[in-house]
């Protein structure tokens, strides 16, 4: 286990490494300092959350289309944009590596998944 411990934490180092996780944090200390920013910035992100997690379908275009407008217009500030464009790079690095894990471990969850709708 501690073999599996150290390389998470090699892992973890490498990520804190990378120039999109560097820039990300001066980002988002830059982001800090500007109390309104910081609550337009997560108001944002959990309205994309909630978008692209809700299960209501109803309103779901409408809302993906205001959300589009929203942000054209949010991301008009060039700190705003590269933030969440490093945010989005890191958040696809994770995703990547954690798809790599799934399909490296077998489970055997096929049939398990099969049944679920």
């Amino acid at each position: 286990m501690k073999t599996i411990e150290q390389c998470t934490q090699d892992l973890i180092q490498s990520i804190q490494d990378t120039e999109e996780y560097r820039r990300y944090q001066e980002l988002r200390a830059v982001a800090e300092q500007d109390p309104q920013l910081r609550k337009a910035l997560n108001d944002f992100r959990r309205r994309v959350y909630q978008t692209q997690t809700s299960g209501e379908t109803l309103d779901h275009f409408s809302e993906q289309e205001r959300l589009g407008r929203d942000a054209a217009q949010f991301r008009k500030n060039e700190l705003v944009d590269e933030y969440l464009k490093m945010e989005l790079h890191i958040c696809r690095m994770i995703q990547e590596i954690s798809f790599q894990l799934a399909d490296a471990i077998d489970l055997d969850l096929d049939d398990v998944l099969e049944e679920i709708p």
